[in-house]
């Protein structure tokens, strides 16, 4: 232990001795080691770490499995949620859930909340207890019971104060009332970020065609088994299929862990890939610092032969130089750690101010584990780094005191610093690549046409209580007063509705045309309901017939606008105004609609989503209480949102508006997770690309050293500097190329490996290669030019008397 001790105290002085050389390995292996932390932290928050909720393991997600989405489980409706609970009851404990939008507007202010329907058993099913009150029982869900609610601690807290007496307090809910029945425990929220739950009522009689949309979870019984749940879950579905066989035609039944309702497939598999990433970061690293412990190796190789010579074993040499590789990567480790917390933070606060983030009790933050696990990737990345320059301590210890410059010219340690730069140049080639494709992605998303003008937008959604409104006519009737007002407003040039927000929000629907056959496809389309200033406040383009007027009500025919891509793929090459398609022809009350207009391509879903044609349809045919509005000012819309809240609330009090944003956030909230991951892979690849650097510096340092001698005796004899740095650069050439070869061919792989999860991602485009390799062979440049203008500022005499 001593001599272990001793051994690393001379290895402290050595590396303090060369503050330069120090500080860059240490910055090298602190990167790699920072960027592996970083994610480690986020996989083990989203992946690794399980659900804060009673046995975990035995929750499951059950839902339907549509054939040409396999992956992904979807809701099902009240009909056969109820069929569930009764069929799978020996097997399972099912308990199931609908988001919706919860308006407080006690307190003398209202505010929209997220919030859940669940069904009375399901907090009970997840196992987790109020931490004041009680949760729902199944009397509070019955038909025609007292409305109840439980909230959230954050609520309770914020908007009451933490008032202890809150249990049994009566609050104005949706413009009805509803009595406080349970506080649940701090950063509890579930299933995303709701904050309230209501009790869902289940009215057995119902039909699948009236729908539900619940999403399905269920506790498997002590005695039961995955097989048991999955053997009645089939019996269930072959039943259900020879009930309804056009229902079930593409249709299955699925089960997954709980885990993956909340962490999907697409999102797993993309940060396996950012894993994979990481590990490409900490490997340049290690290779990195191996090849610069390699050049210093070389410098001192006169001094390690002549220990050698007077006695020190190889086994001591090795020992003295991988005790300096351990110290350098627990500096490295020192500073890695709060670099990676504090990256770690900063994801933590991103996703914790979106909609899109993940649910409130999902953390990210260091623990011991991965304090540990830093502190053993550190220690291997120390032998990694120190391993080489260990393994060729002591060898050829009489060629080096007999000749030292020839001992090793052009030997091992030359040949495997240049193979350890190419695979730098390649891997960090792979690395930015991939931030390229992402940070395209991104820019082609902000700046795509996708059918609407976007500046001088704001926008904002409000769904109207249906117990003050529960008439079609009236929830038209607060539309109708809202925008009036907003049209009036001085600064406001249009203001219109619809259920659509293009760009992030559209319903979907199946169409068929009228008068096909029972056996031909129909097909799926975005969907949204607009009012007569919808079309003027976008700016939608008219290509043919028209757009909807004051006309277009209940006692007219009912009609329809498409786009673009409707018409080309359901027109057959001809007009398709005056065409008549029923929309959801399977359910018994399918509309049936004319076009009466055709306007250009328009996005009305998310903007990463696939192409699909878009169908539009008149408010007043087709009422939704939930509607987004869309106001086109003269100035700053921001600047007009306090004014859009202040007559919001003149016109309809209990109804607040939420998610009011420019257009221009909107789009950045509908791309969040690719600007996440854009901005991820940016970092990822500038440390690559700092990392090949100092490689490439490293290795033609090395060489430089190396050759200090001969480029005296060349520049004595009076070779021009020129032909010196010709040389010194065709020796770094072929290794950038060669790197930037199977880089290249790496990176096409791993690009089309991201992509595959995103939609609207180009994996080939030439760009971005191109804008990869200028950016590595500038780096490349500059980190040859440095060593190389020190050697051709050495005086040859100097040269000649080099060691």
């Amino acid at each position: 232990m001593r001599a272990v001790t001793h051994e690393l105290k001379q290895a402290a002085r050595g590396l303090l001795a060369k503050p330069g050389f120090s500080a860059l390995v240490i910055a090298v292996l602190s990167s790699g080691l920072a960027c592996v932390l970083f994610m480690a932290v986020l996989v083990y928050g989203l992946v690794i770490r399980p659900l804060p909720f009673a046995a975990p393991e035995q929750l499951l997600h059950i839902g339907l499995q549509k054939a040409d989405r396999p992956d992904r489980l979807s809701a099902v409706s009240t009909h056969d949620l109820i069929d569930w609970q009764r069929q799978l009851d020996a097997v399972a404990d099912v308990a199931a859930y609908q988001q919706q939008t919860i308006n407080l507007s006690d307190e003398g202010r209202a505010e929209r909340y997220a919030g859940a329907l669940i069904t009375s058993n399901l907090l009970r099913v997840i196992g987790v207890p109020a931490q004041l009150g009680r949760t729902f029982t199944a009397e509070d869900a019955v038909p025609g019971a007292p409305a109840t609610v439980i909230l959230s601690d954050a609520v309770w807290r914020q908007r009451y104060n933490a008032d202890p007496a809150i249990i049994g307090r009566v609050l104005r809910m949706n413009a009805g009332s509803a009595s406080v029945i349970g506080v649940m425990p701090a950063d509890f929220s579930y299933p995303q970020k709701e904050m309230l739950w209501t009790p869902a009522p289940l009215k057995p009689g119902t039909t699948r065609d009236e729908g539900g949309d619940w999403m399905v979870i269920a506790r498997l019984r002590a005695a039961a088994g995955m097989s048991a749940l999955r053997a009645a879950l089939d019996n269930w579905h072959a039943d259900a299929k020879a009930e309804s066989p056009r229902y079930f035609e593409m249709l299955g039944v699925g089960v997954e862990p709980l885990s993956y309702l909340i962490v999907d497939r697409n999102t797993r598999a993309i940060f396996n890939v950012m894993l994979v990433a990481v590990l490409l970061v900490l490997l340049v690293a290690c290779a990195n610092a191996a090849n610069l412990m390699l050049s210093r190796t070389l410098a001192r190789r006169q001094e390690l032969a002549v220990r050698a010579a007077l006695g020190a074993s190889r086994a001591r040499l090795a020992g003295h130089l991988l005790g300096q590789s351990l110290v350098l990567a627990a500096v490295a480790a020192a500073i890695a750690l709060p670099v990676g917390w504090a990256a770690a933070r900063w994801v933590d606060q991103t996703f914790r101010n979106s909609e899109e983030g993940p649910p409130h009790w999902m953390h990210f933050n260091l623990d011991a584990a991965l304090i540990g696990y830093t502190v053993l990737a550190a220690l291997l990345t120390g032998v990694i780094s120190g391993i080489l320059p260990a393994l060729r301590a002591g060898s050829q210890v009489n060629a080096t005191l007999r000749d030292d410059s020839r001992a090793v010219a052009g030997g091992a340690f030359a040949r495997i610093s240049r193979g350890l730069v190419i695979g730098e140049v390649a891997i960090s080639c792979v690395l930015l690549v991939a931030a390229g494709v992402m940070v395209r992605g991104i820019d082609q998303f902000e700046s795509s046409d996708f059918g609407i003008r976007t500046d001088n937008l704001l926008t904002a959604r409000i769904g109207v209580p249906e117990v003050k409104f529960p008439s079609a006519e009236a929830q038209l009737a607060v539309f109708d007063r809202l925008e009036q007002a907003l049209r009036a407003e001085p600064g406001v040039i249009d203001a219109g509705i619809g259920t659509t927000l293009p760009g992030l929000i559209a319903e979907s629907r199946r169409v068929l045309r009228d008068g096909a056959g029972p056996d031909d496809a129909q097909t799926v389309v975005y969907f949204g309901r607009i009012d007569d200033h919808f079309a003027s406040t976008y700016e939608l383009g008219l290509e043919e017939g028209r757009f909807f007027n004051s006309s277009d009500d209940t006692d007219s025919p009912a009609v329809a606008l498409v786009d673009r891509t409707f018409a080309d793929k359901l027109g057959g090459g001809e007009s398709v105004l005056g065409r008549r398609f029923r929309i959801d022809p399977d359910n018994a009350d399918a509309a049936l609609v004319t076009i009466v207009g055709v306007i250009r391509r328009v996005q009305l879903d998310d903007l990463d989503d696939a192409v699909r044609p878009a169908m539009l349809r008149p408010l007043r045919q087709d009422p939704a209480r939930f509607v987004s509005l869309a106001i086109r000012t003269q100035g700053d819309p921001l600047a007009f949102a306090p004014r859009f809240n202040e007559i919001l609330r003149e016109v309809e009090p209990d109804t607040p508006a939420y998610w009011v944003r420019s257009y221009d956030q909107v789009i950045r909230e509908g791309t969040f997770g690719e600007f996440v991951l854009a901005r991820l892979f940016l970092v990822f690849g500038g440390i690559s690309l700092f990392l090949a650097g100092a490689g490439v510096y490293g290795v033609i340092a090395f060489n430089v050293r190396q050759r200090t001698r001969e480029i005296g005796v060349r520049r004595a004899l009076g070779a021009p500097a020129a032909n010196v740095l010709r040389s010194l650069l065709g020796r770094g050439a072929w290794q950038i190329g060669l790197g930037l070869l199977l880089g290249l061919t790496m990176a096409w792989l791993f690009a089309r490996a991201l992509v595959s999860s995103l939609n609207g991602f180009d994996a080939d485009n030439p760009a971005v290669y191109g804008a990869v390799i200028g950016i590595l062979m500038l780096a490349a440049l500059i980190a040859i030019l440095v060593p190389a203008r020190r050697a051709l500022r050495v005086d040859p005499l100097v040269a000649l008397r080099h060691e």
